[in-house]
């Protein structure tokens, strides 16, 4: 039997779809087809049940999925720990969300990282939260904290946030004519905009809501009222102004390095956490508020 099935089976049986599955593994739905009907085969039993709206396990299948999981959560331990004790060579799998990786973090990395020649780096920009423990990513810069037990955290600094417009939306637009592009992730966008509402000392109309920087950036750019954007955006972009900042830290963005406690003296993830560590002193003094 090909231990590595074992994985194909377990996500499969996670997402019942072979298309979830295909995704989350990033294989093609075939490949996923395949390395079931193998296990399946090898086992003499049947673990799924073909349906039109998904792969339902069957009972054998449903009395292996816990055995399944202890036998790759050990698999990826042995893996992990294998893989700490290496030297600084091989691919480091950085996980860091769009925004930030590609403007902050990515060049600062480039810089510090550019000598070290037998070492490959991989940049997840992905608002999915990746997966430690199973290897998904070897290292993580995330903008909340995390609560799953186990990791090493540490926090790298805090990133500052403000409110924009485009320049001369102020001037131009009376003021009972403002309107605002709010955050529809509840409890992030409620507090934020009650924020606003103080600074501004007073209420403004809410007919667009996103829950993506670049969408807030484009509403403000395109001259249809306020929003909130971190300053290592807005400061960037010389179409916009900034009309009041988060001096506070009131509703600013903390920013988190997370790495499994087995890899974390892997010299190659050692070396990228010294990166990321030196990347984040490199930030503009005025887009982070540091402790």
């Amino acid at each position: 039997m090909n231990w590595n099935d074992l994985r194909y089976f377990v996500v499969l049986a996670a997402e019942g779809t072979l298309s979830g599955a295909a995704r989350r593994l990033k294989k093609d739905h075939t490949t996923v087809a395949r390395r079931i009907e193998a296990l399946e085969q090898d086992l003499g039993s049947r673990l799924f049940d073909r349906l039109a709206t998904g792969w339902s396990l069957t009972e054998a299948g449903s009395n292996l999925v816990p055995v399944a999981a202890k036998i790759e959560d050990d698999v990826l331990a042995f893996e992990r720990q294998a893989h700490g004790d290496e030297t600084a060579y091989g691919v480091v799998r950085i996980a860091v969300p769009p925004a930030a990786g590609r403007l902050l973090f990515a060049p600062h990395l480039a810089e510090v990282l550019k000598d070290q020649k037998h070492l490959q780096y991989e940049i997840l920009g992905s608002s999915v939260v990746a997966n430690l423990a199973r290897r998904e990513a070897d290292v993580a810069v995330r903008m909340v904290q995390p609560d799953q037990n186990g990791l090493v955290v540490r926090k790298l600094t805090t990133l500052r946030l403000g409110i924009y417009a485009i320049r001369g939306y102020c001037d131009v637009t009376p003021a009972k004519d403002w309107e605002f592009c709010g955050d529809e992730r509840s409890s992030v966008g409620e507090k934020q905009q009650n924020w606003v509402w103080q600074k501004l000392d007073r209420e403004l109309p809410v007919r667009v809501r996103a829950d993506d920087t670049e969408t807030v950036r484009s509403f403000i750019a395109a001259g249809y009222g306020l929003g909130i954007l971190p300053r290592y955006i807005g400061d960037e972009d010389r179409r916009l102004e900034l009309i009041v900042s988060d001096e506070d830290c009131d509703i600013s963005k903390p920013v988190w390095m997370v790495v499994h406690p087995d890899i974390r003296r892997s010299p190659a993830v050692r070396m990228v956490m010294d990166a990321l560590i030196q990347a984040t002193r490199n930030i503009n003094p005025e887009y982070k508020h540091d402790l």
